[in-house]
């Protein structure tokens, strides 16, 4: 065994330990050593905590939770080392991009039916920041530390939008009770703040990481227990389909950091470790997910909360609006699908796609079959403009096969959920584009996206995995045709175990 496994589990059974004598007494919590300095001070926001952490506000915005973006690699159709990420790519779930929808909103809340990206951005700021450039004083004193740092945080302040003297941006809390909550690291709630849709279980993924859903959120296991976190920049993981950003792209999250390559023991174990050289660990220990499999944004309907008409609040937690409108959407609950996927390690060129295609097949050597939640998307495009006409997408007008792929077009959730207007929530959301030299053609269409977007699906692990007879019969749960099997190879995998 290698010294860094030895050390990374001496320091899990180290965590392990001392979440259980914590939880029996036996241990202190650790206490911010400025609270004193903040009870008789007050919080002034990230200037208070930059006079002793300035190297950590200099760190933070140098990350993908700053910049909404990274330098990426292997990205099918995209050029290694330029910037991407959610600030300059379109977001099927919200139907639009950052610099569209930073703050849409319902009457200045975050809502189901409009929740602006710039709610989840680590600064409060008016519009998004330019991916990879330097941020100014201004600009470092916006970011809410507390948001990460606090165990008690208001969401509700965060979720408000406020207008001042730099615009209108997302709120914060900056309440004594949030500042005296301080922890040295981020717990899970924080986390999930603003990962899993803000606490959402059904929106995006249907994972969500409790006690109650998964395994290591049972035993106590933080989040940077497993997604390694290096002067504010966290590791995402190699195997992520529909997120290109990544910090730390060469820090694998793998479950054989802690269970090794042969995680099984007792009389099945030889049999169900040769299982690990074609599936990852989750395709067994997920055995299901809920989420959005299907968005129609040229077909907005009423929100009808629990209505016939829009399945979205249904499911989610925050608060909806009765009447407000939504694009027609689908969410199933069951198993994942299963697609096969490489690590985004550097020699493995074209990993991922930049629209969470299947860049991966049966004879992509080193590919596994993971779990997936597929995503059928009807986008709103440009009846005469083209996609590399866009800003920053020139290098597709080379490309035969994105040529003639039609400019995907970003509505203003804040005008199309009050509206129902496609058209006007268009106009609003291409603003900011004119000032880039981009201004579309007043023409929209609704088109379904060629091809089929997967979103990861990596928590909601059970400790017991699917039955083999879940997958080794005739009605299993993976369509192993899809998959590339022969019918040979079919037959013999639907065979009874």
């Amino acid at each position: 065994m290698k010294l860094d496994k030895l050390i990374f589990g001496a320091v899990l059974l180290f965590s392990a330990y001392a979440f259980g004598q914590q939880k029996a007494g036996l241990l202190k919590p650790w206490v911010h050593p400025g609270n004193d300095f903040i009870k008789e001070n007050g919080y002034q926001g990230a200037q208070t905590c930059a006079m002793c952490h300035q190297d950590a506000l200099d760190e933070i915005v140098h990350t993908a939770h700053w910049y909404l973006a990274s330098p990426v690699r292997n990205v099918q159709g995209l050029p290694d080392n330029s910037w991407w990420g959610m600030a300059n790519r379109e977001c099927a779930l919200a139907g639009s991009t950052s610099p569209s929808n930073w703050t849409a909103s319902t009457k200045g809340k975050a809502t189901v039916q409009a929740s602006g990206c710039g709610l989840c951005h680590i600064g409060s700021l008016s519009q998004p920041v330019m991916p990879g450039s330097r941020a100014t004083e201004a600009q470092e004193n916006t970011v809410d530390c507390l948001v990460c740092h606090a165990s008690k945080y208001n969401w509700q302040a965060r979720a408000t939008l406020v207008k001042d003297s730099t615009g209108v941006h997302w709120g914060e809390d900056t309440s004594l009770t949030a500042a005296l909550s301080i922890t040295r690291t981020p717990t899970n709630a924080a986390c999930l703040r603003c990962h899993e849709h803000a606490l959402s279980d059904d929106y995006k993924r249907g994972t969500p990481y409790n006690a109650a859903n998964d395994v290591h959120a049972a035993a106590g296991l933080s989040c940077l227990t497993c997604h390694v976190t290096v002067h504010h920049k966290i590791a995402k993981g190699q195997y992520e389909s529909d997120m290109v950003a990544n910090d730390l792209p060469d820090v694998p999250v793998a479950c054989s950091k802690c269970h090794g390559e042969d995680p099984h023991a007792g009389k099945n174990a030889e049999v169900l470790n040769e299982h690990t050289q074609k599936l990852a660990c989750q395709t067994c220990h997920i055995p299901e997910a809920s989420g959005i499999v299907y968005e129609n944004w040229g077909k907005p309907v009423k929100d009808n909360v629990n209505g016939a008409y829009s399945e979205l609040s249904r499911y989610d937690k925050i608060p909806a609006i009765h009447g407000l409108y939504v694009p027609t959407d689908s969410i199933r609950m069951g198993h994942p699908s299963y697609i096969w996927r490489i690590p985004n390690t550097k020699d493995n060129k074209n990993a991922q796609s930049w629209m969470a295609f299947e860049t991966s097949n049966i004879n992509t050597p080193g590919a596994k079959i993971f779990p997936v939640r597929a995503l059928t998307q009807v986008m709103l495009f440009d009846k005469k403009l083209k996609m590399w006409q866009a800003p920053g997408m020139a290098f597709l007008k080379d490309n035969p096969q994105m040529a003639q792929f039609p400019l995907l077009l970003a509505p203003n959730r804040e005008v199309y959920n009050k509206t129902g207007n496609v058209t006007a929530a268009i106009d609003a959301g291409m603003k900011p584009f004119e000032a880039m030299g981009l201004k579309w053609s007043g023409e929209w269409m609704a088109m379904q996206v060629p091809g089929t977007s997967y979103i990861s699906v990596n928590h909601g692990v059970k400790k017991v995995g699917l039955s083999c007879s879940s997958c080794h019969s005739k009605n299993g749960v993976m369509d192993f045709k899809a998959l590339g099997y022969t019918p040979a190879q079919m037959k013999q995998l639907e065979a009874a175990r």
